[in-house]
């Protein structure tokens, strides 16, 4: 806890510590299942699942603890999907990103450029993009797809195959090298080393986006308590993060 905070000791012992701790190991578990060898197919729903558990508790614990920074106190509609919380990972991220954005474009930042650079990437990378349309599809209703068949009716999910092919094929377009790779699999090459090649790519673009989360916070970007959250839910093997092409401003 760190000197001035605004939350009591009971608060950060018994509510964000646990949940840091929680977030930081679910994340954990979500990177280290996509970048398993084998087929996406046996692995497909314990990613999602995983992911969209570990997301939405870092942006839970990142807009909370900027709004009792900025004296709001913390959010108390957060469970309720309708009002843009809940498991509306979409939301959220964009919440996140304008809050970030508009802190970091008040200037008089130490590292300036830097943090623009990493505005930029989040705000463009089309991998993390298509990732946080896959992730609240799943927590709110895609899961449920094949259930859903099941009743009859009209079925508006997707089934997290459909769902993960767009973050898959994001990550295909946005790399020239995975690109290159994935045509020398039409033409005959084996397919494993393509698919672990492609699962790594994303699993990279994910931890890229929690790793600047969380830098955010040694820059003060989120307020002062996000310095110790936001260091405490990095991961350990984050660094370095590599803005991207056109974000580079430094």
């Amino acid at each position: 806890m760190g000197r001035g905070s605004a939350f009591t000791d009971l608060q950060w012992l018994n509510g964000l510590l646990p949940e840091i701790t929680s977030a930081r190991r679910v994340l954990a578990s979500a990177d280290r299942l996509l970048r398993q060898d084998g087929a996406l197919e046996r692995d497909i729903d314990a990613v999602l699942a995983t992911y969209s558990i570990g997301v939405e508790r870092l942006m839970k614990l990142a807009l909370g603890t900027a709004a009792v920074s900025r004296g709001e106190g913390w959010p108390k509609n957060m469970g309720y999907t309708r009002e843009g919380w809940g498991h509306a990972l979409d939301e959220m991220d964009a919440r996140l990103r304008g809050t970030i954005s508009e802190a970091v474009a008040a200037e008089g930042w130490e590292h300036q450029r830097l943090l623009e650079s990493w505005v930029c990437t989040l705000d463009n990378d089309p991998v993390w993009a298509a990732a946080i349309g896959a992730l609240p599809n799943y927590a709110d209703a895609g899961r449920y797809h094949h259930l859903d068949q099941i009743r009859g009716g009209e079925v508006r999910s997707r089934s997290s195959q459909d769902m993960w092919e767009e973050v898959e094929r994001a990550a295909i377009d946005s790399s020239d090298a995975l690109a290159a790779h994935y045509r020398r699999t039409l033409e005959g090459a084996a397919f494993e080393p393509f698919e672990r090649e492609l699962r790594s790519a994303v699993a990279d673009a994910i931890k890229r986006w929690v790793a600047i989360i969380c830098l955010f916070g040694f820059h003060g970007v989120l307020g002062e308590d996000w310095r110790v959250i936001g260091a405490d839910a990095l991961p350990d093997d984050a660094l370095p993060v590599r803005t991207l092409a056109g974000c580079d401003f430094l």
